[in-house]
């Protein structure tokens, strides 16, 4: 007598192969989106403390004087920040401390499948020499911390940077 599979046997295992594959697939792209949203949050404490190297080194791009540097978040994209130099106003020393087109230096996009949950600041503006940092709500008032919550599109994982008053970035 010949020993052989039969079609229920070859089923049924094929059937297992193929649960263990779609859960190691789903893993795999949920893993990915968490990876994304991690790479989001550093490239953005990165950027935060990049601004704050030039301010401490008084970096000029252009003719005008500037006065500090920011990180602006505009609320009405939900996938990109822009680094901005704030331009001395006129015979004064000091900026405006508010982001306007003419002092945009660099516009950064998130990860594609990434996106801002939720972003309670507008800017972060480093002010020469210390540097001093100063945080603004979305009202323009000075706020002593702020927090920018990043996640996947699909709103399965999220992580909050928070910055405080003295320039601390942590992340949860």
């Amino acid at each position: 007598m010949r020993k052989s599979f039969t079609l229920v046997e070859l089923l049924i295992t094929s059937a297992i192969i193929m649960i263990m594959l779609g859960i190691t697939i789903a893993y795999s792209q949920k893993g990915e989106g968490i990876n994304k949203v991690n790479r989001s949050v550093e490239r953005i404490a990165f950027d935060i403390r990049s601004v704050a190297n030039s301010s401490m080194q008084t970096k000029q791009t252009s003719d005008k004087k500037i006065c500090g540097w920011g990180i602006f978040f505009d609320e009405s994209f939900n996938d990109r920040y822009i680094i901005f130099s704030d331009f001395c106003e006129g015979t004064t020393v000091q900026g405006d401390r508010v982001y306007s087109e003419d002092e945009k230096q660099e516009e950064i996009k998130l990860s594609n499948g990434v996106l801002f949950k939720e972003v309670d600041i507008s800017s972060i503006v480093y002010l020469p020499p210390e540097p001093r940092v100063e945080i603004y709500d979305k009202f323009g008032n000075r706020v002593n911390e702020g927090n920018i919550s990043v996640t996947t599109d699909t709103g399965s994982f999220v992580k909050t940077l928070t910055i405080n008053q003295a320039g601390t970035i942590s992340t949860k």
